[in-house]
């Protein structure tokens, strides 16, 4: 049972604000929490809900993340709030842009998510891809050392995604654009040029 309550106030950059109040086992863990929440509401009311008419079968973007759990509704929300509603392709691997490049024993996880670009072209027109990773991720520590990670995490991140929108561009003439984000450990999608 947590002991502890706090209440925060969090603004995005586009002026959204919201507070919440939350529990945790520290007055720390507390306060975080409800920042937090206070953050991913005032990132959700900034989010275009407009969906897409049911006979529209065209679709700009394909969306690459990573399977962890904590990020998910993260890369939904962004996409949300970038007015994309039900609006994009989505296809999930461990590690996301390290899982496309290939983690050794699961190689074919390339082959499946070209496939799939490939249908989303077909059948939806698609000409963006937006790959989201995300710091912290299980799957690095798979082809990564801890020493690696320490100090280069971000890095080993930018290396994958800049190698996997390389071999996307090279692949698929059709797609005209690779967007590359990393989420940090605050739920921030950082964008990588």
């Amino acid at each position: 049972m947590s002991a502890y309550s706090a209440t925060a106030t969090a603004t995005t950059s586009s002026t959204a604000s919201a507070t919440a109040t939350a529990t945790g086992n520290s007055p720390v863990e507390a306060y975080n929490n409800a920042y937090n929440s206070a953050l991913t509401s005032a990132k959700y009311s900034l989010a275009s809900l407009e969906q897409p008419p049911l006979d529209q079968h065209t679709c700009e973007q394909f969306c690459l993340s990573c399977i962890d759990f904590r990020f998910v509704d993260d890369v939904t929300f962004y996409q949300n709030v970038k007015g994309k509603c039900n609006n994009y392709d989505h296809f999930i691997l461990a590690g996301a842009s390290l899982g496309y490049n290939g983690i050794p024993g699961y190689e074919n996880w390339t082959l499946c998510c070209d496939q799939t670009i490939g249908i989303s072209r077909e059948l939806h027109k698609i000409t963006e891809v937006n790959l989201f990773d995300h710091l912290d991720c299980g799957a690095y520590k798979l082809v990564y050392t801890p020493e690696e990670l320490k100090n280069n995490e971000f890095q080993l991140h930018v290396q994958n995604l800049n190698k996997a929108e390389a071999t996307i561009l090279k692949t698929y003439p059709f797609i005209r654009k690779v967007n590359k984000f990393i989420f940090d450990l605050s739920y921030n999608a950082i964008p990588i040029p």
